[in-house]
C-alpha cells in the first residue's frame, strides 16, 4: 500500500510536517481536552478517558518534537559538510578517473549518484537521492549493504566487489568500492562509492592466465624431467611431472626438499662445482647421479641455462636418465669380455671363420695347441686348409647347412701342422660378429671317447653275454612301474615266455602277491638283514613254483632299477614240508619216541613218551638211554643191535622199562638208524610200546588216569618227592596247587557218568596247555586235580600261576547239547614257607583247599593269611596295571643331563610315572617291579617307547637341540622284539639310532643270558646307544665293561659319596674314567643334588652330569621352557634332597 503512495521528492520536509502536526495536536488537547470528553462521554467516565487520550497524546506530542528538532538539526549539519563532501567528490574523480560515484552520508542516505553509478547499480528506475538502502532494496540485501556501511563508517575498511553493467554497459565489467570519505582532520563524514570499467583489465587478465596455463600444460607433459632451480638455496623453483616421478615423490613432497637431498653423495662436490660454473657462463652442460626415493641409482646427463624471473637468478635445467644405456653400455663391455674370456679360456678349440673367403680370422690357445700353428701362421690359413678329404665335400656340404640352418654338428678329420690326422667333433654356428656374420667352429678331440666307446661297447656286450648266458635265472625290473625291464635266457625258459613277452610285462602276472604285500616282504627281509626273500610265482601253463629272490638296485641312464636272482626252491619248499609232516607225525605219535645222537645222549623225546615211561624230556634230554632201562648197567645201544642195523638197517625187540617207582615193566621197541652223510654222523631213533599182551593195561594204570591220561596220585607224590629234593640242592621255591569243582557229583546225577567224563577231559586239557612243560598236573580221583610247579621266583608267581588256572577253568565248557559253568576251588602250599615234607605240603594245600570251598563263588586260598594277603596284593595290582595302560594313566617326564664344559644339553632322561587314582602319583620303583613279576613290564615299555619317541619328535620339530633320548631297560625286556620294536618306532618317527640311549642296570647287565647278549649286540649293531646304569653298585662292575660293546657309565652315587670322604675310593674314580678313555666310554655322574658333589666332579674332570643341581625331572611342556638359546646355567644354591 505504502509502495503506491508518491512520496515528497525531499524527506526531510514531510518529517517537519508530521512533526508540526503532532505537537499541535498535544497543545489543542491541553487547552481543550476537558469539554471535548464532556461532549463525547458520560459523567462517571470522564476521568478515565481524559487521562487515557492524554497519555496518547502527550506521547505522538514528545515524538514529534524530538523529530522536529532532530531534522532541524540535520539539515543545520548536512548543511555544513555539504561544501565538503562535494569538494571531496570532484577531487577523486579527477584523481581516480573513475565512471560511477555515489555519495552516502553517515545516516545510509544517498546525496549524489552519477548516472553510470545509477545503471551498474541497477537503480535506473528509482528515486535515489535523499532515501536509505532499505528503502531501495530488498530486506536481505538492505541488512548486507547496511554490514558492509558499519564497517566502512566504524573501522575505515574499503568494500571491493565485481559486477557486471546493466542496460548497454552490459557488456563491461566494472570493479565497484566503497571507501571511508574523510574530512581534512580525518574524521569520517560519509562513504564514498566508486565504481570503475575492468573489462580491458579482465581480458588483459584472461589472456595472461591463458598463456600461464598453456605454458605449465606444456611445461608438465614434457616426456624428459625439467627442474627450474633457486641456485642459492638449492630448492625448485618449479619442475614437471616426469622430474618428480624420475626420483619418485609426490610433488607437494619433492618441492619441499633441497635438490642437494637426491646428489649422490660422492657427486655432490662435482655438482656443486658444475652449478657454479654453468652460473658464470650463463649455461652449460652437467653430469651428475641422483637418488630415488628406493634409494636406486639414476645416472643423468643434463643442460642448464641461466633465467631471470622477479628479479631472481634461476636454472633452467633440462635432465636425462641415461642409467639404462650406461647399463647397456656396461653389458655391453661386460659381454665382450666375457666372451673374449671364455673364447680364449675355452676347454675346446674355437675358431672363428669369414663366411665369404673361409679364411681363418681369429682363434683361441686351445686351437693353437690343437693345429700346431702360431697364430700368424694360423691366420693366414682357410678352414680347408684343414681338411683331409681331398674333395672337401663334407666340408663344403656343412657350410651349406651354416648359410641355411645357422647351425651344424658332425665328426670329420683334419689334420695338424705336422700332418697328424685327428678325430674330431665340430660344432659350427654362423655368429653376428659386431656388423658382419662369421662362422664359429668349436672343434673337440674325440679320439679319445672314441676309444672309450668301443671299449665300453665290447664291455657291454662282453656283460651282456654274461647277462643271457648265465644258467640262473635273472630279470632287470622297474620298481616305479612295477614292470619287468629286461630278462635273460634262463628266466625265458623257466618262466615259458619269450623275452619280448617278458619284457615291459607286469609283474603281478609271474608274482602271485600284490604290489603291496610284495613291498611289505621286501621290506620286512631289508630289516631282518636276510638279503633274500621267498615268494610264489605263476609259470606261462598256470604251474605254481616257489622261488627265493635276491635283489639289489642297479643305476642304468639315470634310473634306478632292481637287479634280481631267482632260484626255484619248489623242492626244497616240498623237503620242509616234509620235515614239518615228519615232526608233527614225531610229536603226535601214540608210541614213544626217543631220539639219540651218536655220543649216546638222548636229544629229544615226544610227548608219548612222557606219559609211557613218565619221564619228562627236561628230566631225560642229555642223558644217557639206559635211564629208563630196569638195569642200568646194560647198554641199550649194545653190540647186537649195532649188528642188526648194520645187516637190516634195524633192530625190533624188547626191553625192560624201569618206572620211577622201581617197579619194571617190558616194552616192545624198535630202533633205526639216520646216517648224515655230509657229517659223518649217525642219530638213531628209538620207537617204544608197552606190551599189553603181558598186563600192560594194569601197569599204565599204576601212575596214569586212564581217562585224562594224566599222572595218578602216586605218580605225583613220587614227582613231588623228587621235585623237593631238587628244590633244596637249587635253593628255589616250589607250589603245590590242589584242585576241586564244587558240586561235580550233582553233573554225574543229572547228565550222566558220559558227560562227566568229558568234562574230566576237558579239564585235564585246559590244565595241561596253561601249564609249562617242566610242571607236573595230576587227576588225583574223580574231580581233584593236583599242579606242581617248580622253580619259583616268588610267592606272588605261584599266585599269577593259580589265577590264571583259574580263570580258565571257569570258563563254560561247551558240549553237543548242553553249556556248563563251574565253580572252582583251589588250594597253595609253598614250600619251604609251609613245609620241607612231601605230605605236610599236601596236607597244608588240602586244609587251604577246605577253606577255599566255603566262598560261594571260584576262589583260591593259601596256607596263611599273610601269603593270601600277599598273592591278592599281587593281584590286585596286575589288574590296577592293566586298567593303568588301558586308561593312560602312565606318563612320562623328563630329567636332563648336561655337560659342564659347555653348559649344553646332551641327553634327556624319559622317566615314567603313574598317576594312580586312588595313590595319586607313584614312583617307578613303587609298581614297576609289580609290573616285571606279572609280566606287563613288556606292554608298559612299548607304550613309553611309543610315547617318548613321539614327544622327542615334536621336539625335533620345534628346533629343540636334544642330541639324545635315554630311555630304561630292564632286564624281562630284552628280547628278540625289543630291536625290532626300536627299529620300527625310529622309522616311524624318522629318528636316527644314534639319538636313542638304552639304560640298564649293571645287576640286569650282569646277569644277562646268552640270548639276551645276542639282543644287545644286535641293538649295537644298528647304532643304538647303549648305557650302563648304576655302575659300581657290584662287585662286577669292570667285568660288566667287556660283556658286551657299550657306549657310556652311570656312576652309582653311593660310590661317588664313598669317593668324596674315602682315600681308597677317591683312587678309584680316576682310574675307571681312564679306563673309560682308553675304552671310548663317557662317564656320566648322576643324582648331582650339591655344590660340594658338583665342584668335586669338576676336580676329577667328569664333565658329564645329571641331577637335581641341575634341574628337577620337567613335563614336556617344562622342556621347551629349559631348553632355549642360552647356555644352561647349573644352580649354585644349596644341595636338595632327591626323590
Amino acid at each position: 500500500m505504502l509502495k503506491k503512495i508518491k512520496l515528497p521528492q525531499n524527506r526531510e520536509l514531510l518529517n517537519l510536517f508530521i512533526s508540526g502536526l503532532a505537537i499541535t495536536t498535544g497543545l489543542v488537547w491541553m487547552f481543550l481536552g476537558n469539554q471535548i470528553i464532556a461532549l463525547l462521554v458520560t459523567e462517571h467516565n470522564q476521568d478515565i478517558f481524559y487521562y487515557f487520550f492524554s497519555g496518547v497524546i502527550f506521547s505522538l506530542a514528545f515524538i514529534g518534537f524530538y523529530g522536529f528538532i532532530r531534522t532541524v538539526l540535520y539539515f543545520a549539519e548536512f548543511m555544513i559538510e555539504e561544501e565538503n563532501l562535494n569538494a571531496l567528490i570532484y577531487k577523486n574523480l579527477l584523481t581516480e578517473e573513475d565512471e560511477g560515484v555515489f555519495l552516502k552520508t553517515r545516516r545510509g542516505v544517498y546525496k549524489t549518484m552519477t548516472p553510470v553509478a545509477r545503471q551498474i547499480l541497477n537503480l535506473e528506475d528509482k528515486q535515489v537521492i535523499g532515501f536509505s538502502d532499505k528503502e531501495l532494496y530488498k530486506f536481505s540485501t538492505a541488512n548486507k549493504i547496511l554490514h558492509e556501511d558499519k564497517r566502512v563508517l566504524e573501522y575505515g575498511d574499503t568494500i571491493e566487489w565485481e559486477t557486471p553493467g546493466s542496460g548497454i554497459r552490459k557488456k563491461n565489467d566494472y570493479l565497484c568500492k566503497k571507501v571511508p570519505c574523510r574530512d581534512n582532520s580525518g574524521s569520517i563524514i560519509g562513504i564514498l562509492g566508486i565504481c570503475k570499467n575492468i573489462s580491458t583489465l579482465k581480458a588483459t587478465q584472461r589472456l595472461n592466465q591463458q598463456l600461464e596455463d598453456r605454458y605449465s600444460n606444456l611445461f608438465n607433459k614434457l616426456p624428459y624431467p625439467v627442474l627450474i632451480l633457486d641456485p642459492a638455496s638449492f630448492h625448485p623453483y618449479s619442475f614437471n611431472n616426469a622430474m618428480s616421478a624420475l626420483l619418485d615423490y609426490e610433488k607437494a613432497e619433492f618441492s619441499r626438499m633441497r635438490i642437494s637431498h637426491h646428489i649422490d653423495p660422492c657427486e655432490l662436490t662435482n655438482f656443486q662445482q658444475s652449478i657454479a660454473n654453468i652460473l658464470d657462463t650463463h649455461s652449460g652442460e652437467f653430469e651428475t647421479r641422483l637418488v630415488t626415493r628406493q634409494r636406486d641409482i639414476v645416472n643423468i646427463t643434463g643442460y642448464a641455462q641461466k633465467i631471470i624471473i622477479d628479479d631472481k637468478q634461476l636454472l633452467h635445467m633440462f635432465l636425462y636418465d641415461n642409467t639404462d644405456t650406461r647399463r647397456s653400455t656396461d653389458i655391453l663391455i661386460g659381454s665382450e669380455l666375457k666372451y673374449r674370456s671364455l673364447f680364449e679360456h675355452a676347454n675346446d678349440a674355437i675358431i672363428v671363420v669369414s663366411p665369404n673367403s673361409l679364411n681363418i680370422i681369429d682363434a683361441n690357445e686351445i686351437a693353437i695347441l690343437l693345429l700346431g700353428y702360431n697364430r700368424d701362421d694360423l691366420l693366414l690359413m682357410s678352414i680347408i686348409d684343414l681338411d683331409t678329404c681331398a674333395d672337401h665335400t663334407l666340408t663344403q656340404a656343412k657350410i651349406i647347412d651354416l648359410e641355411t640352418y645357422n647351425h651344424a654338428l658332425y665328426e670329420h678329420q683334419i689334420q695338424n701342422k705336422k700332418g697328424e690326422k685327428q678325430v674330431v667333433e665340430i660344432n659350427a654356428h654362423k655368429l653376428n660378429y659386431g656388423k658382419e656374420d662369421v662362422y664359429q667352429f668349436v672343434i673337440r678331440n674325440i679320439g679319445t671317447r672314441k676309444k672309450t666307446e668301443a671299449a665300453l661297447r665290447a664291455s657291454e656286450n662282453r656283460y651282456r653275454q654274461m647277462f643271457q648266458s648265465n644258467m640262473a635265472i635273472k630279470l632287470v625290473i622297474d620298481p616305479d612301474r612295477f614292470c619287468i625291464e629286461d630278462a635273460n635266457m634262463a628266466a625265458c625258459e623257466f618262466y615259458g615266455y619269450s623275452i619280448d613277452e617278458l619284457k615291459n610285462m607286469n609283474l603281478s602276472q609271474i608274482n602271485i602277491l600284490s604290489r603291496d604285500k610284495l613291498n611289505i616282504l621286501i621290506e620286512q627281509t631289508r630289516e631282518q638283514n636276510l638279503g633274500f626273500y621267498s615268494c610264489p610265482h605263476r609259470l606261462s601253463d598256470g604251474e605254481i613254483r616257489f622261488v627265493e629272490v635276491r635283489d639289489g638296485p642297479m643305476e642304468i641312464e639315470g634310473r634306478q632299477l632292481i637287479y634280481s636272482i631267482i632260484y626255484d626252491v619248489t623242492a626244497s619248499k616240498e623237503a620242509e614240508n616234509q620235515a614239518l609232516v615228519a615232526s608233527k607225525m614225531f610229536d603226535y605219535s601214540t608210541d614213544a619216541v626217543m631220539l639219540i645222537n651218536d655220543k649216546n645222549q638222548v636229544v629229544s623225546v615226544n610227548h608219548a613218551f612222557s606219559s609211557i615211561t613218565g619221564y619228562q624230556q627236561s628230566e631225560i634230554q642229555n642223558s644217557a638211554p639206559e635211564i629208563i632201562l630196569s638195569s642200568p648197567d646194560n647198554l641199550l645201544l649194545n653190540e647186537s643191535v649195532y649188528a642188526s642195523i648194520d645187516t637190516s638197517g634195524q633192530w625190533a625187540g624188547e626191553i625192560w622199562h624201569r618206572l620211577k617207582n622201581g617197579q619194571s615193566r617190558p616194552l616192545s621197541v624198535s630202533i633205526n638208524c639216520i646216517h648224515n652223510e655230509n657229517t659223518k654222523t649217525s642219530s638213531y631213533v628209538v620207537m617204544l610200546s608197552p606190551k599189553y599182551g603181558h598186563k600192560s593195561e594194569h601197569e599204565n594204570s599204576i601212575h596214569f588216569v586212564e581217562l585224562t591220561q594224566l599222572p595218578n596220585r602216586s605218580l605225583f607224590i613220587d614227582r613231588l618227592k623228587n621235585a623237593l629234593d631238587r628244590a633244596q640242592r637249587n635253593k628255589a621255591r616250589l607250589g603245590v596247587i590242589l584242585i576241586d569243582f564244587k558240586k561235580f557229583s550233582l553233573i554225574n546225577a543229572n547228565y550222566g557218568y558220559d558227560l562227566g567224563d568229558q568234562l574230566l577231559q576237558a579239564i585235564s586239557k585246559r590244565l595241561s596247555y596253561n601249564t609249562r612243560d617242566s610242571d607236573t598236573v595230576s587227576h588225583l580221583n574223580s574231580d581233584d586235580f593236583a599242579v606242581l610247579i617248580e622253580d619259583l621266583d616268588s610267592i606272588q608267581q605261584v599266585g599269577i600261576v593259580a589265577q590264571k588256572l583259574l580263570s580258565t577253568l571257569s570258563e563254560t565248557y561247551q558240549t553237543a547239547e548242553h553249556s556248563i559253568d563251574l565253580t572252582v576251588s583251589m588250594g597253595i602250599s609253598i614250600y619251604p614257607d609251609d613245609s620241607k615234607h612231601s605230605d605236610e605240603l599236601i596236607t597244608c594245600a588240602q586244609a587251604a583247599l577246605t577253606t577255599a570251598q566255603k566262598s560261594s563263588v571260584s576262589h583260591f586260598e593259601l596256607t596263611s593269611a599273610e601269603m593270601n594277603r600277599t598273592a591278592n596284593m599281587w593281584l590286585q595290582s596286575e589288574a590296577e596295571l592293566h586298567i593303568a595302560l588301558r586308561d593312560n594313566q602312565f606318563f612320562i617326564v623328563y630329567l636332563p643331563q648336561v655337560n659342564l664344559q659347555n653348559n649344553t644339553l646332551t641327553s634327556l632322561e624319559a622317566l615314567v610315572r603313574w598317576q594312580h587314582p586312588e595313590h595319586g602319583l607313584l614312583l617307578p620303583g613303587q609298581f614297576l617291579p609289580d609290573a616285571e613279576h606279572s609280566g606287563f613290564i613288556e606292554a608298559i615299555g612299548r607304550d613309553i617307547i611309543e610315547k617318548a619317541f613321539k614327544q622327542y619328535r615334536h621336539y625335533l620339530d620345534l628346533k629343540l637341540n636334544i642330541p639324545r633320548l635315554s630311555l630304561n631297560i630292564c632286564k624281562s625286556q630284552i628280547n628278540s622284539g625289543l630291536s625290532r620294536l626300536l627299529v620300527e618306532q625310529c622309522s616311524q618317527y624318522k629318528l636316527q639310532h644314534c639319538s636313542i640311549e638304552l639304560e640298564f642296570t649293571e645287576k640286569d647287565f650282569s646277569n644277562i643270558t646268552d640270548s639276551q647278549r645276542t639282543v644287545l649286540r644286535s641293538i649295537h649293531a644298528n647304532n643304538f646307544f647303549i648305557c650302563i646304569d648304576n655302575f659300581g653298585s657290584s662287585t662286577s662292575s669292570l667285568s660288566s665293561l667287556l660283556q658286551c660293546s657299550i657306549n657310556a657309565i652311570k656312576i652309582d652315587p653311593e660310590l661317588i659319596q664313598q669317593a668324596q670322604h674315602s682315600l681308597e675310593a677317591n683312587k678309584l674314580l680316576p682310574a675307571i674314567k681312564s679306563l673309560c678313555i682308553s675304552l671310548n666310554i663317557e662317564m656320566i655322574a648322576k643324582n648331582v643334588d650339591s655344590v660340594k658333589t658338583y665342584d668335586y666332579l669338576r676336580s676329577i674332570n667328569i664333565n658329564q652330569i645329571q641331577g637335581y643341581l641341575i634341574s628337577r625331572p620337567l613335563s614336556a611342556g617344562d622342556v621347551k621352557k629349559f631348553i632355549s638359546p642360552e647356555k644352561i646355567k647349573v644352580q649354585t644354591s644349596s644341595s636338595t634332597l632327591h626323590n
